[in-house]
């Protein structure tokens, strides 16, 4: 190949890799400041109502790291309901009960550490992050 056609190929290149769209990421992060393993989910669900009655996806998030929720674990993969006026609720479990008793135990005695009911504003205001406890 010729010094043009190099010039051109690599224009091209250069064109197609910095053109192309980005998938954007949408995510909530929970901060464990604990000394313990934890579990989080979330769920678009009135505020005096229990956990799922169907056990959801269970974010593991060890002691003192960073979890990620991302928009497709609550099926709204840009959390646009969210943004329309929605609370999104956040539980945090303890990993050695969720290990140990079923989830209709879990979920009937309520065996949650924490609750956290959040709208799109409080979220923003916190810089779409949890920190736990």
């Amino acid at each position: 190949m010729t010094r043009k056609t190099y010039k051109i190929f690599y224009l091209l290149l250069s064109l197609l890799l910095t053109g192309c769209p980005m998938d954007r990421a949408y995510f909530i992060r929970i901060k464990n400041h604990t000394n313990y393993t934890i579990y989080a989910y979330a769920e678009y669900i009135f505020p005096d109502t229990l956990l799922s009655a169907n056990k959801p996806f269970l974010l593991e998030i060890q002691s003192n790291k960073i979890g990620n929720i991302h928009g497709y674990h609550v099926n709204d993969d840009t959390f646009s309901m969210l943004e329309g006026g929605r609370i999104l609720t956040f539980f945090i479990l303890n990993k050695d009960s969720v290990d140990s008793y079923s989830w209709e135990y879990i979920r009937e005695q309520n065996v949650i550490l924490k609750r956290y009911e959040f709208n799109w504003e409080e979220l923003e205001m916190m810089g779409g992050s949890i920190n736990y406890p």
